[in-house]
């Protein structure tokens, strides 16, 4: 079974750390992470993953920037993109769907194994 790459860009350490934890638990799954979005970004051009887990509000780079240039350079929309933002408001949500994103998740809604569900679901795994 070809392991699914997952690139996960949050600037909340504490939050990526218990996020790609419990995403490295499920079998099937390759995680590499990034803390800003220039890294982010670099990391998805280095790895093209099958899904990015992305944040908005980040140093260096914004998620809806690093969307727009992973949209830029891989026009398919293979490349699931999920949003993972505490910004909750309608015109977020609407730029990040114009920009490309496949789903918008607000953080403080869900929980982490909520997450890992949505992933794996994405992903077509058990």
């Amino acid at each position: 079974m070809t392991q699914k790459k997952v690139v996960l860009v949050e600037d909340d350490s504490m939050l990526l750390k218990y996020l790609s934890a419990a995403l490295a638990e499920v079998k099937g799954i390759q995680v590499y992470t990034a803390l800003d979005g220039a890294a982010g970004e670099n990391m998805i051009f280095e790895q093209v993953p099958d899904l990015v887990l992305l944040d908005i509000i980040m140093p260096k780079k914004n998620g809806f920037e690093v969307l727009e240039a992973v949209r830029k350079k891989f026009d398919d929309k293979k490349m699931a993109v999920i949003m993972l933002s505490n910004l909750g408001q309608q015109g977020d949500i609407d730029q990040a769907k114009k920009l490309g994103a496949t789903d918008y998740y607000v953080k403080v809604d869900m929980e982490v194994s909520d997450i890992v569900e949505k992933v794996k679901k994405f992903l077509g795994l058990p």
